[in-house]
């Protein structure tokens, strides 16, 4: 059974780990209290979760001059424990707008790569979709975008990674291409570095459940009462293997989808590009919002233009079958204009519409547009009917 330490991570946490039969203890390094406090020698346990969370009460952080109630557990063996084949997870939080502060949270940890700040609203994930990526595909469970904390405050610059065998593995990156996230092997064992979460706690359950599973293989059972195994394991590892299989498939029908919907917008933009009425109308609608006092004038030119199209109103509002909300950018832009032909010459008297009238006026002209551009493209078929 693997051998788990928590460090800096809440009682709760333990005590649900240890109610799913995890052999798991906990303890502070000492920067989040001002006391440092460990259950055991780091050399005795497998994986490691940092998930530091607060200042000091008195928020000054003593990067080494903190009262140690463990004196005779030390973590400078944590690096030669890694090598050894352990597991470090640690989480980057936010934890001080100073830089320095911020690193000094982290830079005890072996090999741990550099800190910068950074808010990133995009974030990208490893697919593990080709090789050497492919590689660290185990770790696929936790690399959700959908679960972080958005935005992402910390980016990382970790070492470039050996040619072969790879050894870094970025898991998140944003828009410039810097890294949000990321694994390091060194020797048998390995970092990993992550971004906050909306719930790191349930990341940590995710990856004792989903990917330790994966990472210490069974080979490394010795024990007899390892090596046998119970009714129940074969169910849940069945029911694991079967999740794992609709998950596989699943992911494969999202990538098909979105292939398909990259491909629909494509012939979405080309269909209406290649109509002279849908060109007009995206100058018209250009001008309508870059021109608030004048707005109105190029709404009615939207709807002016697709009635011209069907030779008059009546044969268009036939085409498109939205009378009202036709009619209702009609009679607002004649009462305001008096002739809504032409654009107001300077002096002209003009009747001032209120916000909600031509929010209702840019909301009923939608309407209208999305009637007129569903004409451009042939029904399909509905594939939910037998």
């Amino acid at each position: 059974m693997l051998r788990i330490l928590l460090l800096d991570c809440s009682e709760n946490l333990r005590r649900r780990l240890e109610s799913q039969g995890f052999d798991v203890e906990s303890g502070t390094v000492g920067l989040c209290t001002g006391i440092r406090k460990l259950p055991s020698q780091v050399y005795e346990k497998d994986v490691f979760f940092y998930n530091p969370e607060s200042l000091p009460e008195d928020r000054v952080v003593k990067k080494n001059s903190f009262k140690d109630l463990s004196p005779e557990y030390d973590l400078r063996h944590l690096e030669a424990r890694i090598r050894d084949g352990a597991a470090f997870i640690g989480f980057v939080n936010r934890l001080s707008n100073s830089i320095d502060v911020q690193r000094c949270f982290y830079d005890w940890i072996p090999f741990v790569p550099g800190i910068e700040f950074t808010s990133d609203k995009v974030v990208h994930d490893n697919r593990f979709s080709s090789y050497p990526q492919s590689k660290a595909n185990y770790l696929a469970p936790i690399v959700t975008p959908a679960s972080l904390s958005i935005p992402v405050m910390q980016k990382l610059a970790p070492p470039a990674s050996q040619e072969y065998p790879p050894d870094v593995f970025w898991l998140f990156s944003n828009g410039l291409g810097n890294c949000l996230g990321v694994q390091i092997l060194r020797g048998e064992g390995r970092v990993i570095f992550l971004p906050r979460y909306k719930s790191n706690e349930e990341v940590v359950e995710t990856f004792l459940n989903r990917v330790a599973t994966r990472i210490y293989t069974l080979s490394g059972k010795s024990k007899l009462t390892d090596k046998f195994t119970s009714p129940a394991e074969r169910t849940a590892q069945a029911d694991g293997e079967r999740l794992q299989s609709i998950e596989a498939e699943l992911e494969a029908q999202q990538e098909a989808a979105r292939v398909q919907l990259a491909a629909a917008t494509r012939e979405k933009v080309k269909a209406i590009e290649a109509d002279d009425t849908a060109t007009q109308i995206e100058v018209y609608y250009d001008l309508a919002r870059r021109n608030d006092d004048v707005a109105l004038y190029y709404l009615y030119k939207i709807v002016e233009a697709i009635e011209n199209k069907f030779g008059g109103e009546t044969e268009g509002i036939k085409a498109v079958g939205v009378g009202a909300e036709w009619k209702a950018v009609k009679k607002l832009a004649n009462e305001s204009y008096r002739d809504a032909r032409h654009a107001p010459k300077p002096g002209d008297v003009i009747k001032k519409w209120t916000e909600a009238e031509i929010k209702k006026c840019f909301e009923d002209v939608g309407v209208v547009v999305n009637a007129y551009f569903s004409l451009l493209f042939p029904p399909t078929p509905d594939k939910t009917r037998p």
